[in-house]
């Protein structure tokens, strides 16, 4: 009887060391992180620090802001990750997720919200006012009583007073030049006929 009762004790107690055994990673695992806005320096400040993983196995951390991923530069780690992001916008609102992959399958998932801090700076707007320049109109110099030319015509040499230019008729003269000649030509070729038909 007695080796019985020890028996199962031995079997019980075997059972409780391999279960421990087995969840001994699993509740090892320390993941803290902290999210924060700094109203002094002006900046939301997000630090992950994961230590006690699997370090033959590789883990994978993952950190959101929204649906933006803050950069890791090696998402995967193997016993411990340790990240700080000091420089985030301190005037909106952030709601920040981590995401850690265990390679022993307790993952760890958590979300953090942080109302801004500080008041966001409106935007500067610069006004520009253009000046028309209306050009400066000067007015034509008037010549002085000694410059100003005389207004009458000067006379003509002599005394006389020039004579005014002849009226255009409008007619042209090479046609009356031409009547001319063409009597002169018809009162020669007359005064050659008589003389011929006299002798």
């Amino acid at each position: 009887m007695a080796r019985r009762v020890l028996g199962a004790f031995a079997v019980t107690a075997t059972a409780a060391l391999a279960t421990l055994a087995l969840s001994t990673p699993a509740s090892a695992h320390t993941p803290k992180w902290t999210a924060s806005c700094d109203e002094g320096a002006k900046v939301t400040k997000v630090s992950v620090n994961l230590t006690q993983y699997n370090k033959k196995a590789k883990n994978t951390v993952t950190v959101l802001d929204g649906e933006t991923k803050l950069p890791i530069e090696k998402p995967e780690f193997q016993e411990s990750f340790s990240k700080e992001w000091n420089n985030l916008d301190a005037s909106v609102k952030h709601v920040f997720k981590l995401v850690v992959t265990a390679s022993d399958g307790y993952n760890y998932t958590d979300t953090k919200t942080v109302e801004p801090c500080v008041k966001k700076a409106p935007p500067t707007t610069t006004t520009t006012t253009t000046t028309a320049t209306k050009p400066a109109t000067t007015s034509p110099e008037v010549p002085s009583s000694s410059e100003v030319p005389p207004s009458t015509t000067p006379a003509a040499p002599g005394g006389s007073a020039p004579e005014p230019p002849l009226a255009a008729t409008g007619a042209s003269p090479m046609w009356l030049l031409l009547s001319g000649l063409g009597l002169v030509g018809a009162g020669a070729g007359t005064l050659l006929f008589l003389r011929r038909r006299s002798a």
